[in-house]
């Protein structure tokens, strides 16, 4: 505190005119501020007071219909009961909160997923087409490469059904004398194979004759191809097996393969 403090004092109290109405004005306006307070402490705001007992009797005789109940013990029906569901239900309109009866499940601490650079991600569908097996479109023979071994069966396979289909004057050749392997079940089931390539390339296509058997013959002319494929495809799964491998070649008497 410096020096000065109370000669300021001093002066401003010899400045002050009649303080002792200050003094009285200063202990009025305190006693008024308490007497607000106590009045403010003793002020009731709970108008609408809830009386257990009250409620109780203006309840049973709104389920009673107005009646006078007969004893203390009053039973109450079904029917009364869904009506006072009734009447009440319009001040219930949401559902209530839902709450765990044995306390929440311990979710442990979060797994920050990585995040991938948008370049490196690749979709399902890409996965999946790198994963599919895609025949070789086959539309000339120069063209297809010849170091796969499928491409070089069928291509042989092409070859004989030229050569027997000029032998036979131009005429369709049985599929399952073309196909038939006698000697070789597991030759027989590749001859089906690589002949379903002639058909689906359109360098080959089947026909059915008067007994609705199979023939083959191999397709000359380009515009004929374009019209067939423009045309509804049908495709059909055939299964052999040894048993009907044998009887086949019975039936058809495959002597040579």
């Amino acid at each position: 505190m410096r020096s000065d403090t109370p000669l300021s004092l001093w002066h401003n109290v010899k400045k002050l005119r009649m303080p002792r109405e200050g003094a009285l004005d200063s202990a009025t306006i305190l006693m008024i501020s308490n007497y607000a307070r106590m009045k403010v402490d003793n002020l009731k705001t709970d108008f609408l007071k809830f009386e257990p007992i009250e409620y109780s009797e203006k309840l049973i005789s709104f389920i009673n219909q107005g009646q006078p109940r007969q004893s203390q013990d009053v039973a109450i029906s079904d029917q009364r009961w869904i009506r006072l569901g009734m009447a009440s239900q319009k001040f219930f309109m949401k559902s209530p909160a839902f709450h765990f009866m044995a306390g929440s499940f311990e979710r442990g601490e979060p797994v920050k997923k990585v995040r991938r650079a948008p370049d490196v991600q690749r979709s399902d569908k890409e996965n999946l087409s790198d994963k599919a097996t895609i025949p070789k479109q086959m539309k000339s023979f120069d063209e297809t490469e010849k170091n796969e071994a499928t491409t070089a069966e069928v291509e042989k396979l092409y070859d004989l059904l030229q050569k027997l289909y000029k032998e036979t004057d131009c005429n369709p050749i049985c599929y399952f004398g073309f196909v038939l392997h006698p000697e070789s079940f597991s030759q027989t089931v590749e001859n089906i194979f690589y002949t379903s390539f002639l058909i689906r390339d359109g360098l080959a296509k089947i026909l059915l004759d008067d007994e609705k058997l199979p023939l083959i013959e191999p397709i000359q002319n380009p515009e004929q191809e374009k019209q067939r494929k423009a045309l509804p495809h049908k495709q059909a799964v055939i299964s052999i097996s040894p048993q009907e491998w044998r009887k086949l070649v019975d039936v058809f008497k495959t002597r040579y393969p």
